[in-house]
């Protein structure tokens, strides 16, 4: 049986809990298909254009939630893919790759959690082989996908949208293996020098790096229509964006982790604060939180592109214009993950999800109901951070912590700093958790012109800044995209 708290969540989203005697299967948000864990290994968008989600939660006991709150991070991202249908992979590639790919990072036991100061912690997920919180899931990840293609005997490409982060552990993970490709689009003047260095200095002759004349959302629009057309079926695209179900399931495990801490040091659940874009990350935490994490309230932050801090406070998720900002990677204005929570809101109804969808790719936005609103804030709230704000934030932590975050991170100790000013009594009820999700030496102009200290930078990527780039600048089309892989793939 289920805990009473999923049997709760369950009844709210209208599906069943899962148990553990029967199958559990994945669908697309808008209602279409209903495919294993290992089918959807390497599949982007469904093919109605949905997200993949599980048909409901699996069910635990309390002996194995005890288990995915301790352990190392390996351990526990093996244990989340055993519950989430790991076994419809061949062998035991989870547990094996998992395991291969955290040798790479300089804490391979997983990602550090300290204490800052009473009732308040960091979650340092900066310490992977690109120093980004995405190197926890995409580096696993890559294992599993290249362990399953060599037992399947088969090539596949990896194809994917970045706003600066992605790219670079996208790069890293695929780089010079034999039976991968990856291509990898980031907008022109819309990462980091420090990144796009990252994504076009490895060499790797089986990596295509493309620069789009467009910003992140036209480079993911490009990515998702890609994954429709027939080129998806004759180059085997993978997936290894946040839309793939499989990044987010690896995440998951931090989440448990440091929660599992925190709570064994102190005796109380955690509230994340996570900066967010397009919220795989902090989706991730709310899975988490479904299965029974010691979890409280999951707090979005964002940049001057605030199109969830709108939808808060209008009910609308509304696009605007991108504004180029001192954290790149949160420079979207369509938060693709969310259509997977949307997908919760609206209690599982995939048409309802696809008339959302179809309105906000149509007439730029869609409502939700009080219902609907009320349900999102029971677990979540946002914050917007401008970029004053986020400069403030960053000289904070460099002055009272001697701390350097990055700009990113920023946004959330801004949040934090409203949050922990707030005298609501039930704060006291749980711990908070910073996310910081990127080392502040990829930003390091910004850091330096907020808080006069200039980051150091980590030995694994002190030569790259001297090294040869390679890319290719193409138009923001999807026919420009296509035709540029079509050469690079004639040749590799």
């Amino acid at each position: 049986m289920g805990s009473p708290k999923l049997d709760r969540i369950a009844d709210q989203a209208n599906i069943q809990v899962h148990q553990s005697t029967s199958q559990l299967n994945y669908i697309s948000t808008r209602g279409g298909e209903s495919l294993t864990l290992a089918q959807i290994l390497t599949r982007g968008t469904a093919k109605d254009g949905g997200l993949f989600v599980p048909e409901s939660w699996p069910a635990i006991n309390q002996q194995q939630l005890d288990e995915l709150l301790e352990g190392e991070y390996a351990e526990i991202a093996g244990r989340v893919l055993a519950h989430f249908g790991g076994d419809t992979l061949p062998g035991n590639v989870a547990t094996n790759a998992i395991h291969a790919a955290m040798q790479s990072f300089a804490a391979p036991v997983g990602p550090p959690v300290t204490a800052l100061e009473e009732g308040l912690w960091a979650l340092e997920l900066i310490h992977g082989p690109t120093l980004a919180f995405k190197d926890f899931a995409l580096a696993p990840l890559a294992e599993i996908i290249a362990q399953t293609l060599k037992h399947q005997n088969r090539q596949a490409t990896v194809l994917c949208a970045t706003s600066g982060d992605t790219g670079a552990a996208t790069v890293s993970a695929f780089a010079n293996r034999e039976n991968l490709n990856a291509v990898v689009l980031f907008p022109a003047g819309g990462v980091s020098d420090f990144q796009r260095k990252q994504m076009t200095t490895t060499g790797a002759k089986n990596v295509l790096t493309l620069c789009v004349d467009g910003d992140f959302d036209t480079c993911q629009n490009i990515v998702k229509a890609l994954y429709q057309t027939e080129a998806a079926t004759q180059y085997s695209y993978t997936a290894v964006n946040s839309i793939n179900m499989i990044r987010i399931l690896l995440q998951t495990a931090y989440y448990f982790r440091s929660s599992g801490i925190v709570k064994a040091k102190t005796g109380k659940p955690s509230n994340f604060v996570v900066p967010t874009g397009n919220f795989g990350n902090i989706y991730a935490a709310y899975i988490a939180k479904q299965m029974g994490a010691p979890v409280n309230r999951l707090i979005i932050t964002s940049n001057d592109n605030d199109v969830l801090p709108r939808l808060f406070d209008s009910s609308s998720m509304q696009g605007q214009q991108t504004i180029k900002t001192i954290s790149p990677s949160m420079d979207i204005q369509v938060s693709s993950n969310f259509e997977r929570l949307l997908w919760h809101i609206k209690s599982g109804d995939g048409s309802a999800v696809q008339a959302a969808q179809q309105s906000l790719e149509s007439d730029n936005g869609y409502e939700l109901s009080g219902i609907e609103m009320l349900s999102l804030m029971q677990d979540f709230s946002a914050v917007k951070c401008s970029e004053a704000e986020a400069n403030d934030a960053m000289l904070y932590m460099q002055t009272r912590f001697n701390k350097t975050v990055c700009p990113h991170t920023a946004t959330a100790v801004h949040a934090i700093r409203q949050l922990l000013s707030d005298t609501d009594a039930s704060k006291a009820d749980a711990e908070t958790i910073l996310v910081e999700t990127a080392h502040p030496a990829k930003f390091s102009a910004a850091v330096e012109k907020a808080t006069g200290v200039k980051p150091t930078i980590p030995v694994l990527a002190s030569d790259m800044m001297n090294k040869k780039e390679s890319f290719v600048s193409v138009a923001a089309t999807a026919s420009a995209v296509q035709s540029a892989i079509d050469t690079f793939l004639a040749t590799a």
